[in-house]
């Protein structure tokens, strides 16, 4: 890996802006009692699942077939005499056999200094290293068949002494949640683009802040089914619009041809580094590198959600809705300026519509120019604004004025709404009064 990707890891790992993507590919602990199921050293859950089911089949006279997890679990589902309900029994069971335990692997993730990591694995195995390590892990999990009251909102802490371990595949905790035969992934795939149910908010907005950076570990990115799933899964959250990220994986036994592929696979169109190293000597270098830095030292930002504000402004004072924009971030708020947010082949009205309906504020630049918009796009971003104030409680829409205006230059639409200054000449004492009002705001909706 090249000095440059050393230095943005081990940075965003000393300020608390990296998050661990990890996959079920990450090898078990595995009792002598375990010999008598034909448990193989170095194997995952995953592997040991797979293998069960394929037992299971071959004990009622079936020929398994597939070689991944999920291609035997869609064979296992739709055999006559297993089906869904016995699939996701034995993966539970499998899954929190005490016949494993953690790896080297998850004792050396354990002790990075993470404060939230989202896996497609199941089982509890991190939150176990992480508990050994003296941590206190906050578990969630994703209910693909549940709706948004199975899947809530929830505070991610700021510290990587209490990580979140987010579930996307669900937890064996919880059987319903679990992903696992190819009609499973599939599903996951179409209700998360879909949003139904949505991933809680609290968690994407952490994944697409700025200069988020993500180290992925464990996803089998060698075999063509994961790689095809993690490149969907980098697409469907919209994780390549974020900072850089990394994936570590040993590609040793294939053909320089096939490790070009793969590698190039990632770099186009998901900004993935892939580092073709032994995954235990990859954290243990890692690790070296971030002791050597001078370790954890904080988080340049709290991980909790970030309160969205759409600025709507007119193009003559893109300069000052730029400022607006800038001076939101450093307040850790998460703004939303079309000249900043969308990216090319957008679709402006389908993604500007949908950044209106999930913000938590609208900023209004109620300047000069904007009272002389009467034909303009400007003009639907207000009438947008409005019809969602209507179903809002409390403050919501704010138009910010600039200087004066005389009555017969005001936009009717922004008469009802209570105005705030942001006057040039006092453009920081002004701004601190918006900040002051979003924030005592936001927190009045969130007790």
């Amino acid at each position: 890996m090249k000095e440059r990707h050393w230095n943005n890891l081990v940075g965003s790992l000393r300020h608390g802006n990296c998050v661990l993507m990890l996959g079920s590919e990450i090898p078990v602990e595995v009792s002598s009692a375990a010999s008598t199921i034909a448990s193989q050293e170095g194997t995952t859950l995953a592997e040991e699942l797979r293998r069960r089911l394929a037992r299971e089949l071959e004990e009622d006279n079936r020929v398994p077939s597939g070689n991944t997890l999920a291609a035997l679990a869609q064979q296992y589902e739709d055999t006559e005499g297993f089906g869904p309900t016995t699939l996701r029994a034995t993966a539970e069971m499998v899954m929190m056999s005490r016949l494993y335990s953690p790896s080297t692997v998850h004792d050396q993730l354990a002790s990075l200094p993470f404060s939230l990591i989202v896996t497609t694995g199941q089982d509890a195995m991190l939150e176990q290293a992480l508990k050994t390590a003296g941590k206190t892990p906050v578990t969630h999990r994703y209910h693909l068949r549940g709706d948004k009251r199975d899947n809530p909102e929830f505070v991610l802490p700021c510290s990587p002494a209490s990580p979140v371990v987010f579930h996307l595949f669900g937890s064996a905790e919880e059987p319903s949640s679990l992903v696992l035969s190819e009609n499973d992934v599939l599903d996951f795939l179409i209700r998360v683009v879909s949003e139904r149910p949505p991933l809680p908010n609290s968690l994407l907005r952490v994944l697409k802040r700025v200069g988020q950076s993500f180290l992925f570990v464990g996803f089998g990115i060698r075999h063509w089914d994961l790689r095809i799933l993690l490149k969907v899964l980098l697409r469907a959250l919209e994780l390549n619009r974020s900072g850089p990220a990394i994936a570590a994986e040993p590609l040793d036994g294939l053909i320089q041809s096939d490790r070009d592929e793969i590698i190039l696979f990632y770099q186009r169109g998901t900004r993935v580094e892939l580092e073709d190293a032994d995954v235990g000597t990859f954290l243990t270098k890692l690790s070296q590198r971030l002791e050597a830095d001078g370790g954890f030292v904080g988080q340049a930002m709290p991980l909790g959600p970030r309160p969205r504000v759409f600025i709507s402004y007119a193009r003559e004072d893109a300069d000052l809705a730029s400022r607006v924009f800038d001076a939101l971030q450093k307040a850790y708020f998460e703004p939303w300026l079309d000249q900043e947010s969308l990216q090319g082949g957008d679709d402006w009205n389908k993604r500007i519509e949908g950044d209106l309906d999930a913000s938590d504020f609208v900023l209004v630049l109620y300047t000069p120019a904007f009272c002389q918009k009467t034909d303009s796009y400007v003009n639907k971003e207000v009438a947008l604004a409005c019809e969602r104030a209507l179903r809002v409680r409390g403050s919501f829409l704010i138009p910010v004025r600039t200087v004066d205006l005389p009555d017969e230059d005001r936009v009717d639409a922004l008469r009802k709404f209570d105005e705030m200054e942001l006057r040039e000449t006092e453009f920081d004492e002004d701004f601190s009064k918006i900040i002051s009002t979003l924030k005592r705001e936001y927190q009045r909706r969130n007790r």
